[in-house]
């Protein structure tokens, strides 16, 4: 299968799996509408350099906040764990019964 391409006024053949076609043509217009969106580069080259330098910056922003993102998930999570483990610890006995203490009441020695 081939996926035709039109980006920057030329016509580009990709080779691909027929079930790349439509994502590819999607994304080329999605390349073309940005090459569009440059200003001040009359160079083809420069314009499309500058592009894939917006999408690598956008790239890494966006890894950068998924990587925080799953990190306070990550930290939400411990904290619901450690409430739930502290929610179900029996609670301390407070009386003297089962202590050395106690059995030297019981026997009047204390």
């Amino acid at each position: 299968m081939t996926a035709n391409l039109r980006i920057l006024g030329r016509e580009i053949e990709l080779d691909c799996a027929p079930c790349d076609e439509r994502r590819l043509t999607d994304l080329a217009v999605a390349l073309e509408a940005r090459l569009t969106g440059i200003s001040g580069a009359d160079d083809d080259i420069r314009r499309l350099a500058l592009v894939a330098l917006q999408l690598i910056d956008e790239t890494q922003a966006t890894s950068a906040a998924l990587a925080r993102a799953r990190l306070e998930i990550e930290r939400l999570t411990d904290l619901v764990v450690e409430a739930k483990l502290e929610a179900e610890r029996p609670e301390p006995i407070e009386d003297e019964r089962g202590r050395v203490g106690a059995l030297r009441v019981a026997q009047g020695t204390a």
